[in-house]
């Protein structure tokens, strides 16, 4: 399938204006005396003009050129000058009649050519002249100027009379350095504009891309940054095609690009106060009397054996939250405009590859394992887990009966309140539940579930027969989340409602194929990216899961059901066949965008089923949460804490 079409669709309706493609192709060769006469030739020709304007070649320089040249003077600096005129003339036309020698075809037609059909595509989605084409030498200059919206840089700037194809391996690491060093300098002088990078090569360096993106610094993020191979967008004219791989990187470059823009600007003007509100912190510490910290710890720290780093952390730690908002600049427009919710509207499909870092993101918000410091005393929301790792139990008395004072504390023994901790596969799971614990479960509280136990012990519980060992504390705001719900049974009073959190899961598709007078259900094995993101539903009335897939998992999946016929289905399932083959426009909106319930039905009684199929639909897809499925998947289990 040629995706060309929605690519260029999918550009027009952004607000991007500006495409700035940097190659080496596009940086004239050195001049070689050896084609000195069919330069001089070329520059004398009476019919020059109609070809190379005075814009490209100025009229002295070519006088000076011509005379360098008869006189054999080949070092002067209008001889290159005059090259690189008529070099821009034959990346432009590709005529012969403005290359001497054929020195420009033989060292650069090849690169050229690479480049001419992802140009073409990226001059259909913009207005020619708002697509810039420069090499290295001017890229920095010339990017200052134009202040492009996305850049698409060559992976490798090769030595000047060279190729990505015939350069050694040394020259290839200098190369990517040398590309690194011009991105960066670029982004620097455009770090006002926030351009977004697509990273381009010739060859398949994908696995490269992590390396050079981090070599970037805080120069892009990666929500605005991509890879494209240059072989993804071949032919040219009518018979310009560009490949699915190419979509998706190309979609979603000018999918994201407003709202990519617009968050990476909120991020900047918040790192811009939180840096000047640390400072700020920095300066008042400065200012504090040695006697303000000692009275501190000797008429209160000391007599109640609160360790002063737990106390440090809290005081600095809430005094830059306050500094930094007030030192933020929130009347910034990109703050408000985040709101917008037609920012999003064409991100579609789930990650290419299974990511937690949400998850991740989120769960070290809310706990901490307390594995760089020593506890000196138990807290409200330490948690103590069982053997089994299936129960646990977390403290809810408050921090002021179990500060000792005097050698002891006020209460004489700890309340705790018990819970499970479930896989995600074992029942439904809300975001704001999740926790790690070698991978991503939840945990179901019970609030009837409360006890009391000695406490002497900071590193374990008693219950019963059982032995419950500290494993996280929760931060004090949700822990204090807990403690109220077990004292007025209200569940997360007064925090913010928690972000949707995504896990990747493996999925299998399945398709009740006519078998005489009945349908059995056939696996369709060989699907690309067979795996989808669940949307974990964030609580209260929103307690169904969903999944999203990925745009290639989608196209191979409409590929296999186009090859189908009226024979391959029984009666009551062609219709429903039918409408995904026809109407790809609700499929991909249900698929991509909004999600499927799961467990559910879909889009065109599409079924969607968790670890095993049901098998009553013509069409269902399984997918398996499970712990043990998703480690199998990725080879190794990378959630291990």
């Amino acid at each position: 399938m040629n995706y060309t079409p929605q690519i260029v669709d999918t550009f027009k309706s952004s607000s991007l204006e500006w495409i700035m493609v940097i190659d080496d192709a596009y940086d004239p060769p050195e001049f070689d005396p050896e084609f000195g006469g069919d330069l001089l030739d070329i520059l004398s020709a009476g019919g020059l003009r109609s070809l190379v304007s005075e814009e490209l070649l100025d009229e002295a320089v070519r006088e000076a050129a011509i005379e360098a040249l008869d006189s054999s003077d080949l070092d002067n600096s209008a001889i290159p000058t005059a090259v690189a005129g008529l070099y821009q003339v034959f990346v432009d036309r590709r005529t012969a009649s403005v290359d001497p020698g054929g020195v420009f075809a033989a060292t650069k037609g090849s690169a050229l050519e690479a480049l001419e059909p992802l140009v073409e595509l990226l001059q259909r989605c913009q207005d020619v002249s708002r697509v810039v084409k420069v090499g290295r030498d001017d890229a920095l200059e010339r990017s200052k100027d134009v202040k492009p919206d996305v850049i698409f840089m060559d992976f490798i700037l090769s030595p000047s009379g060279q190729t990505t194809t015939d350069i050694t391996d040394e020259l290839w690491t200098r190369g990517g350095a040398q590309s690194v060093e011009l991105l960066r300098a670029i982004l620097a002088a455009l770090s006002d504009s926030t351009p977004a990078v697509v990273l381009m090569s010739s060859q398949d360096v994908a696995g490269d891309t992590d390396a050079y993106f981090s070599r970037l610094d805080d120069g892009v993020m990666g929500l605005r940054f991509g890879f494209l191979e240059k072989g993804w967008v071949q032919g040219r004219a009518e018979g310009l095609t560009a490949s699915g791989a190419a979509a998706d990187v190309l979609m979603d470059t000018s999918g994201i690009f407003d709202f990519g823009r617009t968050l990476e600007r909120a991020l900047a003007a918040w790192k811009v106060g939180a840096e000047e509100a640390l400072r700020q912190l920095c300066v008042e510490l400065r200012e504090f009397d040695v006697k303000d910290f000692a009275y501190l710890l000797r008429f209160r720290l000391h007599e109640e054996g609160e360790p002063f780093a737990d106390y440090l952390e809290w005081f600095v730690g809430e005094s830059l939250r306050a500094i930094i908002d007030d030192k933020v600049d929130w009347t910034v427009e990109e703050f408000a405009r985040l709101n917008d919710s037609s920012l999003t509207c064409a991100i579609e499909g789930a990650h290419p590859l299974l990511s937690d870092r949400l998850a991740k993101f989120f769960h070290r918000m809310r706990f901490s394992a307390r594995t760089s410091r020593p506890r000196g005393r138990l807290f409200l929301g330490d948690l103590f887990m069982s053997s089994d790792g299936e129960s646990i139990r977390m403290v809810v008395s408050p921090d002021c009966d179990l500060v000792p004072r005097n050698g002891s504390h006020a209460a004489s023994r700890i309340l705790t309140v018990g819970g499970s901790v479930r896989r995600l596969h074992e029942g439904p799971a809300v975001a704001g539940d999740l926790i790690y614990h070698n991978d991503v479960k939840v945990i179901k509280w019970n609030l009837k579930d409360l006890m009391t136990h000695e406490c002497e012990d900071l590193s374990s519980l008693e219950v019963g027969d059982a032995s419950y060992t500290f494993t996280l504390s929760m931060r004090p705001m949700w822990a204090q989340a807990i403690q109220k719900a077990v004292l007025a049974d209200l569940a997360r009073v007064g925090l913010a409602v928690p972000p949707t959190v995504g896990i990747g899961a493996p999925v299998k598709v399945y398709l009740r194929k006519k078998v005489g007078n009945r349908a059995d259900p056939e696996e369709i094995e060989g699907l690309k990216d067979a795996h989808g993101q669940v949307i974990l539903p964030r609580g209260g009335k929103d307690l169904q899961m969903r999944v999203l897939f990925t745009r290639r998992f989608l196209r191979e999946l409409l590929g296999r059901l186009e090859e189908l016929d009226d024979d391959d289905l029984l009666c009551d399932h062609r219709g429903h066949w039918r409408d995904w083959v026809e109407r790809t426009d609700k499929v991909r909106e249900a698929m991509l965008r909004d999600g499927v319930k799961l467990p559910g039905k879909g889009v065109f009684n599409l079924k969607t089923s968790i670890g095993e199929p049901v098998g009553k639909s013509w069409l269902e897809i399984v997918v398996d949460i499970s712990a043990e499925a998703r480690i199998d998947m990725q080879g190794i289990d990378p959630l291990v804490l």
